[in-house]
């Protein structure tokens, strides 16, 4: 046999063996690309919220004809003097209290005592009007680093008329 007739064979028999292998192979399954994963988690989330100051006492001071002096109003809170502000509203004005004029004691079993002693004249100076008058004394904490301020605690300053008959509520 000629050497070109044996190639011709030998190429013969290698593509009826493919065809051969191909029809005997087993046909592709049919799928649906499907991920199941019965796992799951649960949890409960809270933010933190900066807790309310707690005011423990206001108490007036006047002079011997009975006019308003000034007003003492003690708080505690967990937060040192960084964290802590008090202001004074009195109608559509609001006056932050500076820091100077609030002493800090403490810790003891851990919370500070705030004390700001506000006289007639620093009143005056933050808020107008101040005789015949209500001021809001407001103490807040605030969280040092970020701007969350917690809920306030709240009393009442009230003046009559020339300074007398001040009370705090």
């Amino acid at each position: 046999m000629n050497e070109r007739r044996q190639r011709r064979i030998l190429a013969g028999l290698v593509g009826v063996t493919m065809l051969v292998g191909v029809g005997v192979a087993p046909t592709a399954q049919t799928t649906d690309a499907a991920f199941t994963d019965p796992e799951y988690a649960r949890t409960t989330i809270t933010a933190f919220q900066v807790p309310a100051p707690t005011i423990i006492a206001c108490a007036i001071t006047n002079n011997g004809l009975g006019v308003f002096q000034s007003v003492r109003l003690d708080w505690t809170s967990p937060y040192p003097a960084t964290g802590v502000r008090l202001t004074l509203t009195q109608g559509a004005t609001t006056a932050v209290v500076p820091a100077a004029n609030i002493s800090t004691t403490g810790p003891a079993a851990g919370l500070y005592t705030h004390t700001a002693i506000l006289t007639q004249g620093l009143l005056s100076s933050l808020i107008s009007n101040l005789l015949g008058s209500t001021t809001t004394m407001t103490a807040t904490n605030l969280l040092v680093g970020t701007t969350w301020v917690s809920a306030g605690s709240s009393r009442q300053l009230s003046i009559a008329l020339l300074g007398l008959n001040a009370s705090c509520t």
